[in-house]
């Protein structure tokens, strides 16, 4: 009668610990260096931007590839800053982003 809420309680507490361990993973910047040269828009799968946090003391930007490698670019070149303004555009929804990054170097 008395295992089944012991039971419950320990399971919910590993899926806690369990939760909180993911959490903790990211100890430090992700990016230790960044490219130099622009990426193409149409390669480009996802950009996450991570802000300056307890963790890094500096802004990121994490570009995913059509083939689903990973790179770090500057945040501070003028491609990446001219890559996030024609994003931000009113207008540039997930269907039309290719026409948002031609002013890009290509």
């Amino acid at each position: 009668m008395m295992t089944k809420p012991l039971l419950l309680l320990a399971v919910l507490t590993l899926c806690c610990c369990i939760g909180s361990m993911d959490a903790l993973q990211r100890n430090g910047c992700r990016c230790i260096r960044t490219i130099p040269n622009s990426i193409p828009r149409r390669i480009i799968r996802k950009i996450e931007v991570i802000p300056i946090s307890g963790h890094c003391r500096r802004t990121e930007i994490i570009i995913t590839r059509r083939n689903g490698s990973t790179v770090c670019v500057n945040p501070s070149a003028d491609w990446v800053k001219v890559l996030l303004r024609n994003l931000q555009k009113p207008g540039c929804s997930k269907g039309r982003a290719s026409s948002c990054g031609r002013q890009l170097l290509r």
